[in-house]
């Protein structure tokens, strides 16, 4: 499996913790995925081994046996995740129709003048204004 490959429905969201401390740690045992989530959430360190196994099966993660440990590498990328997640939100909330999704987002945040002209920056640079 490459590291663009596409999963086809998103992660959980124990899965995408699980996964943004992986992505944030490069090759990584349990334990170093479970002092990362404890900044934010109390998960047992069973619970995390169970997520990452399933990852594995899901061919998300890979294992490979260090001296004391599993060591566990992703085998997607974050952008390629976030590109699909987008596009599976864009195709099954949005009727297929990005514009709707961007235009919900933009009128509904709470965005900062710096915000949005930073998005419209990214506008125009891809209109070539």
């Amino acid at each position: 499996m490459s590291k663009n490959h596409k999963l086809e429905k998103p992660l959980t969201e124990v899965e995408l913790q699980v996964m943004s401390a992986i992505w944030g740690l490069g090759d990584c045992t349990v334990k170093e995925v479970q002092q990362e989530i404890s900044k934010t959430r109390e998960l047992a360190y069973t619970s995390i081994a169970t997520m990452m196994k399933i990852l594995e099966q899901k061919g998300i993660v890979k294992s490979a046996k260090s001296e004391k440990a599993h060591l566990y590498s992703a085998l997607i990328t974050k952008a390629s995740y976030e590109t699909s997640s987008l596009q599976h939100l864009a195709d099954n909330l949005f009727q297929g129709d990005p514009t709707s999704m961007v235009m919900k987002l933009l009128n509904d945040s709470k965005l900062t003048k710096a915000e949005l002209s930073s998005i419209q920056k990214i506008i125009d640079e891809r209109i070539g204004s």
